[in-house]
Protein backbone atom coordinates (compact mmCIF):
# COMPACT_ATOMS: atom_id res chain seq x y z
CA UNK A 1 0.00 0.00 0.00
CA UNK A 2 1.08 3.54 -0.76
CA UNK A 3 1.30 5.94 2.22
CA UNK A 4 0.62 9.08 0.14
CA UNK A 5 -2.14 11.30 1.62
CA UNK A 6 -4.54 12.51 -1.08
CA UNK A 7 -7.48 14.92 -0.82
CA UNK A 8 -10.11 15.06 -3.60
CA UNK A 9 -12.22 18.25 -3.57
CA UNK A 10 -15.32 18.32 -5.76
CA UNK A 11 -18.94 19.28 -5.12
CA UNK A 12 -20.21 16.36 -7.24
CA UNK A 13 -20.45 13.22 -5.12
CA UNK A 14 -20.07 10.85 -8.08
CA UNK A 15 -16.74 12.45 -9.05
CA UNK A 16 -15.43 12.29 -5.47
CA UNK A 17 -16.47 8.65 -5.17
CA UNK A 18 -15.05 7.66 -8.56
CA UNK A 19 -11.71 9.41 -8.00
CA UNK A 20 -11.37 7.98 -4.49
CA UNK A 21 -12.21 4.46 -5.69
CA UNK A 22 -9.71 4.62 -8.57
CA UNK A 23 -6.95 5.93 -6.29
CA UNK A 24 -7.62 3.24 -3.68
CA UNK A 25 -7.56 0.53 -6.35
CA UNK A 26 -4.19 1.93 -7.42
CA UNK A 27 -2.91 1.27 -3.90
CA UNK A 28 -3.38 4.67 -2.27
CA UNK A 29 -5.01 3.87 1.06
CA UNK A 30 -5.15 7.41 2.48
CA UNK A 31 -7.68 9.18 0.26
CA UNK A 32 -10.05 11.73 1.77
CA UNK A 33 -12.71 13.82 0.07
CA UNK A 34 -14.29 17.22 0.58
CA UNK A 35 -17.46 18.56 -1.02
CA UNK A 36 -16.67 22.26 -0.50
CA UNK A 37 -13.84 24.72 -0.05
CA UNK A 38 -14.76 25.16 3.61
CA UNK A 39 -14.50 21.43 4.35
CA UNK A 40 -11.20 21.28 2.46
CA UNK A 41 -9.72 24.18 4.43
CA UNK A 42 -10.74 22.47 7.66
CA UNK A 43 -9.12 19.20 6.58
CA UNK A 44 -5.77 20.76 5.60
CA UNK A 45 -5.55 22.33 9.06
CA UNK A 46 -5.43 18.83 10.58
CA UNK A 47 -3.74 16.66 7.94
CA UNK A 48 -0.78 17.26 5.66
CA UNK A 49 -1.76 16.03 2.22
CA UNK A 50 0.86 15.10 -0.36
CA UNK A 51 -1.56 15.65 -3.25
CA UNK A 52 -4.75 17.70 -3.46
CA UNK A 53 -7.08 17.50 -6.49
CA UNK A 54 -9.31 20.58 -6.70
CA UNK A 55 -12.34 21.19 -8.90
CA UNK A 56 -12.25 24.76 -10.24
CA UNK A 57 -16.05 25.12 -10.10
CA UNK A 58 -16.97 24.89 -6.43
CA UNK A 59 -20.17 26.52 -5.11
CA UNK A 60 -19.17 29.01 -2.42
CA UNK A 61 -15.55 29.67 -3.37
CA UNK A 62 -14.09 28.82 -6.74
CA UNK A 63 -11.14 26.46 -6.96
CA UNK A 64 -8.69 29.19 -7.95
CA UNK A 65 -9.52 31.11 -4.76
CA UNK A 66 -9.23 27.89 -2.77
CA UNK A 67 -5.84 27.23 -4.36
CA UNK A 68 -4.48 30.40 -2.74
CA UNK A 69 -5.71 29.23 0.68
CA UNK A 70 -4.21 25.79 0.14
CA UNK A 71 -0.84 27.22 -0.90
CA UNK A 72 -0.80 29.30 2.32
CA UNK A 73 -2.04 26.58 4.70
CA UNK A 74 -0.35 23.56 3.14
CA UNK A 75 2.68 24.77 1.17
CA UNK A 76 4.24 21.31 0.84
CA UNK A 77 1.16 19.82 -0.85
CA UNK A 78 1.12 19.37 -4.60
CA UNK A 79 -2.15 20.85 -5.86
CA UNK A 80 -3.71 19.89 -9.19
CA UNK A 81 -6.74 21.72 -10.57
CA UNK A 82 -9.55 19.86 -12.37
CA UNK A 83 -12.16 21.27 -14.71
CA UNK A 84 -14.36 20.30 -17.62
CA UNK A 85 -13.29 23.60 -19.18
CA UNK A 86 -9.71 23.53 -20.36
CA UNK A 87 -9.60 27.21 -21.23
CA UNK A 88 -6.12 28.69 -21.52
CA UNK A 89 -7.07 31.34 -18.95
CA UNK A 90 -7.98 28.74 -16.30
CA UNK A 91 -4.84 26.72 -16.89
CA UNK A 92 -2.55 29.75 -16.93
CA UNK A 93 -4.13 31.23 -13.81
CA UNK A 94 -3.91 27.92 -11.94
CA UNK A 95 -0.22 27.48 -12.77
CA UNK A 96 0.58 31.11 -11.92
CA UNK A 97 -1.18 30.66 -8.55
CA UNK A 98 0.92 27.61 -7.68
CA UNK A 99 -0.87 24.55 -9.07
CA UNK A 100 1.38 21.67 -10.07
CA UNK A 101 -0.86 20.69 -12.93
CA UNK A 102 -4.30 20.66 -14.52
CA UNK A 103 -6.59 17.71 -15.27
CA UNK A 104 -9.38 18.05 -17.79
CA UNK A 105 -12.62 16.30 -16.79
CA UNK A 106 -13.81 13.70 -17.12
CA UNK A 107 -10.93 12.37 -15.04
CA UNK A 108 -10.09 8.81 -16.07
CA UNK A 109 -7.96 6.12 -14.46
CA UNK A 110 -5.41 6.65 -17.24
CA UNK A 111 -5.23 10.42 -16.63
CA UNK A 112 -4.79 9.82 -12.88
CA UNK A 113 -1.98 7.30 -13.45
CA UNK A 114 -0.25 9.71 -15.84
CA UNK A 115 -0.59 12.57 -13.36
CA UNK A 116 0.72 10.54 -10.42
CA UNK A 117 3.71 9.37 -12.47
CA UNK A 118 4.49 12.88 -13.65
CA UNK A 119 4.37 14.21 -10.08
CA UNK A 120 6.58 11.40 -8.78
CA UNK A 121 4.00 9.50 -6.73
CA UNK A 122 4.43 6.24 -8.69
Amino acid sequence: MNQTNILVIDDVEAIRTFSSLVLKRMGYEFVETADSAEVAIEKVQHVTFDLILVDINLPSMNGLELLKHLRAKSPSSKVVMCSASSSDNNIRQAIEDGAEGFLVKPVTPTSLVSLLQRLGFQ
